[in-house]
């Protein structure tokens, strides 16, 4: 009996987790469908004969600037991800395994780049990226997306190359391979769960960051976060739109999570296993 009672409770807590994840989702997509009388109405009115696409075609209508602000996130995201995994793998290795001095201070010095909440260098950091002229620029976004995501990718796969057996390396070292061949051909080929869920992870970091998106850019580099941030005006809010670009902004990432949803499971799954 208590087994059964125990099994129910779980089932129980997860069945309501997952409702009450799912909850603002549905309502999201559903009021995305309605229009926006139907929405300021109290109660709101869910009559499915509102039901219109209106508000996406008005969404991606190009005056809205949402079409322009997911290429601006898609590039934006993939290069923070894809530099942030390609420099933060090196330093993890080196870190992990290179007899390196101090090594212990740099990691220290890497996690108290961390600490800092952002609004105690917004001034600055605008002050050093306009005068560098990097204001409103692709650039200039990856630079500092990758100022607070490299840090987290370094600390996640400094863990998991730790765990790497050192018989491979050894092995690899006895043949001839230098530790740069030894981390191409034998380390990375084997670590590609962990890089995956580290890919994906800072993916939607930067995909989803908008505080310094918000200060460092003006017209040219908006990204989708700003775009939808920008239905909400002073006398009206655009509800329906707004959900809209919310739903769209949304479909990258769950698409990027199902696609490689295997390598994500296998490299949490490997995390806690070594934890």
């Amino acid at each position: 009996m208590p087994r059964y009672l125990t099994q129910f409770f779980i089932r129980f807590g997860l069945i309501a987790f997952t409702l009450l994840s799912l909850g603002p989702v549905v309502w999201s997509v559903v009021t995305s469908l309605l229009p926006l009388s139907a929405l300021t109405s109290k109660p709101p009115d869910l009559n499915p004969l509102n039901i219109t696409l209106e508000n996406y075609s008005l969404v991606l209508d190009s005056s809205r600037g949402l079409f322009s602000g997911l290429v601006n996130s898609l590039i934006i995201a993939t290069f923070t991800a894809a530099v942030g995994l390609v420099i933060g793998s090196m330093a993890a290795y080196a870190l992990a395994r290179l007899n390196m001095p101090s090594s212990n201070k740099i990691l220290m010095m890497i996690l108290a780049t961390q600490m800092f909440p952002g609004i105690v260098i917004a001034i600055p950091l605008f002050l050093v990226m306009s005068r560098t002229r990097l204001v409103d620029t692709h650039f200039g976004l990856i630079v500092v997306y990758l100022s607070f995501i490299l840090p987290i990718v370094i600390w996640i796969l400094k863990g998991f190359f730790e765990s790497v057996p050192m018989e491979l390396e050894r092995a690899a070292a006895v043949d001839g391979a230098s530790p740069i061949q030894t981390f191409r051909y034998i380390v990375l080929p084997i670590s590609l769960p962990p890089l995956f869920a580290t890919g994906v992870f800072a993916f939607i970091e930067a995909w989803n960051e908008f505080f310094f998106a918000i200060i460092l850019t003006r017209i040219n580099v908006k990204t989708a976060s700003i775009a939808i941030a920008e239905f909400s005006g002073q006398y009206q809010t655009l509800y329906g739109q707004m959900l809209a670009s919310a739903v769209l902004a949304s479909i990258p990432v769950v698409a990027l999570a199902i696609i490689f949803r295997r390598f994500i499971l296998e490299g949490f799954a490997e995390g806690a296993i070594k934890a």
